[in-house]
């Protein structure tokens, strides 16, 4: 059941994925000024990115390999690091130090805990 894909499924999959990511780029390119968006969901896809970001980092942050449990103590390293770039960037909006501070943060913690 764990057997890795390989060979023919393989390259399936890859062509697949291929496809589907070509066809999901170019369909807005190739509709072009024809396709309109409505207002509402012009303003909804403003917050794809970010929920894009939270969508990739917040499992990163919170879950751990041994057990795949979620870690909301704050002996979590990754847990610290994100909290004070959070709070950094919410207090100043400057990125360079959001990730100076959580990277020091993260390494810190990571050292002493």
């Amino acid at each position: 059941m764990t057997e890795p894909v390989a060979g023919i499924a393989l390259a399936a999959v890859i062509v697949g994925l291929a496809l589907s990511t070509f066809v999901t780029r170019t369909s807005f390119l190739i509709a072009g000024a024809k396709l309109r968006l409505g207002p509402r969901v012009e303003v909804a896809l403003r917050y794809a990115p970010v929920c894009t970001l939270a969508a990739i980092i917040v499992p990163d942050v919170l879950i751990h390999p041994p057990g795949h449990a979620i870690d909301w103590s704050l002996l979590n390293p990754r847990l610290i690091g994100a909290l004070a770039a959070a709070l950094w960037l919410f207090w100043s909006r400057n990125i360079i130090g959001c990730l100076t501070l959580g990277m020091g943060a993260y390494s810190l913690a990571r050292l002493y805990l």
